[in-house]
């Protein structure tokens, strides 16, 4: 098969830059994507200079036709895609009232649907092939949620859903599909350059600005590192049998056992409630 063909958005920076640098010194070859082709390509050589060929910066919005050209490009140059790395995102934080329609939409374009319509256009190669990685970047907030974090938590459990779904109906082809679920990773994900807020605020909602100023507090304090997460991905594309989900981090893991003790003891609470539904013939 020879050297495997990584795919990575989002790649300017943060995660996505740190996976398209690491892959291009594991051997891999890589194509990263961004809004700005030429940015992206000064960034990853500066750091990997020897990549040469082995490189191709393309610029990707997410619209349809700009997802299939850059499909058809990395095709035509590599002529397969191996792992799928979809990273792009942002994060939208605000009180759920607060959110506009085309806010909320506009998140869910990027960090769903977009993730959604380029997995759509690489898994005909993937099939035809009969192999492939599809890894997802999602987020402990897709499982474990909280005071302004409604909308993106939303984003981001969509993508878990889709990728155990999708799990399912491709693993018959010999391809695989991971949800990665970070705790808090030290990008400037919390920047103002980054997240983003409604428009319209309400200033009855005190928990807002107290969660608010946590978060700036966290900014560029959290526990997890972009360098690692990077390795721990390619580790997961290596693998012949690779996890649905990974929680990666202690955050997401503690926060994860958190959760499921809590769901477990109101399922046993409420016991008696849930089963009164069932039929009695």
């Amino acid at each position: 098969m020879g050297r495997l063909l990584l795919f990575v958005t989002g790649a300017s920076k943060g995660i996505g830059l740190e996976v398209a640098v690491a892959a291009l010194e594991k051997d891999y070859r890589v194509i990263a994507t961004s809004r700005n082709a030429v940015t992206l390509r000064d960034q990853v050589l500066a750091r990997v200079p020897e990549a040469g060929a082995d490189f191709l910066a393309l610029e990707m919005t997410f619209t349809e036709d700009s997802i299939k050209m850059a499909v058809k490009q990395a095709l035509d140059q590599f002529g397969r895609i191996d792992v799928l790395v979809n990273n792009a995102g942002y994060g939208i934080f605000g009180a759920l009232e607060e959110f506009s329609l085309e806010e909320v939409r506009k998140n869910f374009d990027v960090n769903v649907f977009g993730l959604l319509a380029l997995t759509q256009a690489v898994l005909p190669g993937m099939r035809e092939q009969k192999s492939g990685h599809i890894i997802n970047l999602a987020s402990i907030s897709g499982s474990v949620t909280g005071p302004v974090q409604g909308i993106y938590s939303a984003t981001k459990a969509s993508v878990i859903m889709m990728s155990e779904a999708l799990q399912a109906e491709v693993e018959p082809f010999g391809i695989q599909v991971t949800a990665v679920n970070p705790t808090g990773i030290r990008t400037d994900f919390l920047d103002a350059s980054s997240m983003r807020r409604p428009e319209k605020e309400i200033k009855d909602y005190e928990v807002v600005q107290a969660t608010m100023s946590g978060l700036a507090r966290l900014n560029h304090n959290q526990g997890g590192d972009s360098t690692y997460l990077a390795q721990a991905i390619l580790e997961l594309a290596a693998m012949k049998k690779a996890p649905n989900r990974l929680y990666a981090g202690s955050g997401a893991l503690a926060a994860m056992q958190y959760k499921i003790t809590e769901v477990v003891q109101e399922i046993n609470d409420f016991r008696e409630l849930s089963q009164s539904v069932d039929r009695k013939d």
